[in-house]
């Protein structure tokens, strides 16, 4: 998965970066240092900090995420100059604290030259760049973290922090001085690691899908007294549809979060291809602006749903994986 990320962070645009005084650069391309860092960062209580959460779809260029994973942490980031407008969902359902968001795809004629991108008023536009923002320090870390920018594309990361890269309740702090849209200072609170209340359900890590009832997810609380995560939960079962959906909710981190029957249904009824996938993630995230549109930075445990069983559908890679008298749609990976 380092080696996936890797490739997916240096795959795209061309930018020139600016030097920064006192910085290591390892072959792996992260950029960190243990000096010439302030790494007292700010006085700010982590209790009381004001955390202004994510940027909405229509608005966000990109922002920093410091996500510890099961087994390894990374940061990483980039913030371009305008929204791609295929990344805006659109709300078709709601109910509680679950929506279910579908992915348009814009169309224009003539298609679009090398460079552009179409929007939704079938207008062809430039495609936004990630811009340089010189250098990136992440404080309140085991170890400070300070990044430039990685040509082609501006993008910053540092897969080689300690694991996990923070502890719950610590202050965490993104600061930008220079670049596009400097100086910049976001906050972020450690989160505790998310683990299940049930442990036989973590092991199994099986979400089971059923149109027209509740998903009901369960996870351990945090033990602070202060509590100033949330969890998110994404399901995605229409792998490839021409306009997959998907259900994104945001519960208090009380320890359960349900999925109503409703949201349920409608994800089932846009349409089912591929195997679905589920994540769960434990975060606190602040925003500010950057130019015209918004960025963001995120502290999560984020973790994967092994299994998401969409009740009468069977995903498939060939026939042999199907039920008695159906067979594989390769298409779209699903038993018919």
């Amino acid at each position: 998965m380092r080696l996936s990320l890797l490739m997916l962070l240096l795959g795209c645009g061309d930018k020139e970066k600016d030097s920064a005084v006192g910085t290591d650069t390892d072959t792996t391309g992260d950029t960190d240092t243990d000096t010439d860092t302030d790494t007292t960062g700010s006085d700010e209580d982590p209790a009381t900090v004001v955390l202004n959460g994510i940027c909405d779809l229509a608005d966000d260029y990109g922002g920093f995420v410091v996500e510890a994973y099961e087994d390894y942490s990374i940061v990483s980031g980039s913030i371009a100059d305008g929204v791609v407008p295929i990344t805006v969902l659109e709300v078709i359902g709601s109910e509680g604290d679950c929506e279910v968001k579908r992915r348009n795809n814009p169309f224009c004629d003539p298609a679009c030259e090398s460079g552009d991108t179409c929007d939704f008023d079938g207008e062809c536009i430039t495609y936004p760049s990630n811009q340089d923002l010189f250098v990136v320090d992440v404080l309140g870390l085991p170890k400070p973290v300070q990044m430039e920018a990685v040509v082609p594309g501006n993008t910053y990361f540092n897969t080689s922090l300690p694991h996990p890269a923070f502890e719950g309740g610590e202050l965490i702090e993104l600061q930008m001085p220079g670049g596009t849209y400097g100086p910049v200072i976001l906050f972020g609170v450690g989160v505790e690691e998310l683990t299940a209340s049930n442990k036989e359900e973590w092991d199994d890590k099986v979400w089971r899908v059923e149109s027209g009832n509740d998903l009901v997810v369960s996870w351990e609380p945090p033990t602070g007294e202060v509590v100033r995560s949330e969890v998110t939960l994404r399901i995605n079962i229409d792998q490839h549809g021409t306009s997959p959906s998907s259900v994104y909710c945001t519960f208090e981190d009380d320890g359960e979060g349900v999925v109503p029957a409703s949201v349920v249904q409608q994800l089932v009824e846009v349409g089912v291809s591929g195997f679905p996938s589920g994540v769960l993630k434990r975060r606190t995230a602040d925003k500010t602006d950057a130019g015209d549109g918004c960025t963001d930075f995120e502290i999560s445990s984020r973790r994967e749903v092994g299994l998401v069983d969409v009740i009468g559908y069977t995903p498939c890679i060939s026939s042999s994986d199907c039920p008695d008298g159906q067979t594989c749609n390769l298409e779209l990976q699903i038993c018919e």
